[in-house]
């Protein structure tokens, strides 16, 4: 999807630092334009999980890379464990953190702005340089005595530097008084416990002239700010969610949510929650899910050989599916939110499609319900419409099964069910094509896939116009029709995205009802499941 949205998510799930880069992402920070210095420090920092190839290092070069970046790939590469093994001292990844693992993260940024450094006295006389607080999450909070709301939200910070102070985490304060006699009174009145020194000329320069009063910015580890708020919060959780956030990440990852108050956004659908979407129930509602995925440690995991012929088998039954879907008309109800700190729904996109075909078995969406858009922080783009129809209901048949890399991770229950989870990656990233990324869960009877859980890839890459390009992480639920086929029925995005300008949070909500089969010329002869154990299944007619 291509859109500009703010999710409450931060990007929905944040790599953790034991997470190596992929090649993937390698090559979106390389289109992105990262920069060389910023390429080592992040393969300093995670290393990779691949080996470097004749061919990858072409590849990079040809994006971009720089002689030092390709040594360090190569160095990082070297120091891999055997494939599908843990690092010695390292126990064995659970299913649900592979899982995460197989679903990318939103790419490092490097956009967010570096936070000015200063140097000034606290109140008791003594040097206060933001510098020395490095590697640190800093709030960093200006503020006046004589100002309503700072009265109101310092008793907040307080609480944080208390909950947080050895955790990583320094409140610090910048008085725009004229005088300092009523700012030392102040501290001493609201018992402040965080260092607290009086604003220059230079200090408001540096931060761009400080429009209002209270001002809030979040500074990260790596030293980029990542919030700024202006004025209080109406909901001072957000403060505690963001510290976590940020307190949760090493140097130079991730973003946390919300950006300065008013600020334009401009962009594409971003990823989505790691929990995971509602599951419908026959009547096409969503019911409560669980924890999504169970591990069975019970059920058997198939041979190398067996999953190989598994693979071909749902690959099969996939063009089966996507053939007879093809014979099926449906109603589809597409709808974005935009929501603010509060989780309010401060706008909204909606449009309902009849989907129909003619009798060149050609696809008609007839809209049939389209309310005025009233995004404020992201809009929709073609990108993103071509995912509400192609690539979020995704379909993996023999005949795209060569563009991707398909792995078996293990054997889960999901609901009622149980299903052969594999991760799904682009093989190649192919200019001004969108891919997916992510895990499908694949019913161990039917061969078929039930769930899929991912993002859209590459991000950044279609960015026009100075728009930026991101997507949600997303989950997709199918259901039985008419007992034959899995037919998608509900997807579910709830993410924040972050763009150079700040964070939106979106929520979207996908439905997919009504399917009712028409007579067409195109006939299905067999909707039995392929049985993988004779080898690749045959065309079918």
């Amino acid at each position: 999807m291509l859109l500009v949205w703010l999710v409450v998510l931060v990007p929905a799930v944040v790599r953790p630092a034991e997470h190596p880069l992929s090649a993937d992402d390698v090559t979106l920070l390389l289109i992105g334009g990262a920069s060389a210095d910023r390429l080592l420090t992040l393969i300093d920092q995670r290393g990779v999980d691949f080996q470097l190839t004749p061919e990858l290092e072409k590849k990079f070069r040809d994006q971009g890379a720089t002689d030092s970046v390709i040594e360090a790939l190569k160095n990082a590469g070297e120091k891999l464990a055997s494939p599908g093994e843990p690092k010695p001292g390292e126990r064995a990844a659970t299913l649900e953190e592979k899982i995460n693992a197989a679903i990318p993260s939103p790419s490092p940024s490097n956009d967010d702005p570096v936070a000015p450094t200063f140097s000034l006295q606290d109140l008791a006389g003594k040097p206060l340089n933001l510098a020395d607080y490095e590697g640190k999450v800093v709030l960093l909070n200006f503020w006046a005595s004589w100002c309503g709301p700072c009265r109101s939200e310092i008793p907040k910070l307080v609480e944080l530097e208390r909950t947080y102070g050895r955790q990583g985490f320094q409140v610090i304060g910048v008085a725009v008084d004229d005088s300092a006699r009523s700012v030392k009174k102040f501290y001493e009145d609201y018992m402040m416990n965080y260092p607290v020194a009086m604003c220059d000329s230079r200090v408001r320069s540096l931060y761009g002239g400080l429009q209002g009063i209270p001002t809030t910015l979040l500074i990260g580890r790596d030293g980029r700010i990542h919030s700024r708020i202006g004025g209080a919060p109406r909901n001072f959780n957000w403060f505690d969610q963001s510290v976590q956030r940020l307190l949760s990440l090493p140097a130079g990852e991730g973003k946390t949510a919300v950006a300065e108050s008013g600020a334009a956004h401009t962009a594409v659908p971003g990823s989505v929650t790691t929990a995971p979407a509602a599951r419908t129930n026959a009547s096409g509602a969503p019911t409560q899910p669980g924890t999504g995925t169970a591990a069975m440690p019970d059920l058997p995991d198939p041979s190398p050989d067996r999953v190989q012929q598994i693979i071909r088998a749902f690959a099969a039954k996939e063009a089966l599916f996507k053939q007879a879907r093809d014979n099926y008309t449906f109603h589809q109800s597409n709808k974005v939110e935009e929501l603010d700190p509060d989780g309010n729904t401060v706008g909204m996109y909606q449009q309902d499609w009849d989907i129909l075909y003619d009798d060149k078995g050609q696809r008609i969406e007839h809209v049939t319900y389209a309310p005025t858009d009233t995004l404020k922080g992201v809009f929709i783009t073609q990108d993103d419409l071509e995912t509400f129809r192609s690539i979020q209901p995704f379909v993996l048949t023999n005949e795209e099964l060569p563009q991707y890399e398909v792995k078996y991770m293990g054997h889960a229950k999901v609901d009622e069910i149980t299903a052969y989870v594999f991760s799904v990656r682009p093989r190649e990233l192919k200019k001004g094509r969108l891919y997916f990324q992510g895990v499908v869960w694949v019913d161990d009877q039917d061969l078929q896939i039930v769930k899929s859980e991912g993002k859209i890839v590459p991000e950044g890459a279609h960015a026009k116009h100075g728009q930026e390009s991101l997507f949600p992480r997303f989950t997709t639920y199918r259901e039985q029709i008419d007992g034959k086929f899995w037919f998608p029925t509900f997807t579910m995005a709830d993410d924040t995205l972050y763009f150079a300008t700040g964070g939106v949070h979106l929520k979207e909500i996908i439905r997919y009802s009504e399917y009712k089969q028409f007579k067409s010329k195109v006939r299905i002869l067999s909707s039995a499941p392929v049985e993988p154990a004779t080898g690749p299944p045959s065309k079918p007619n």
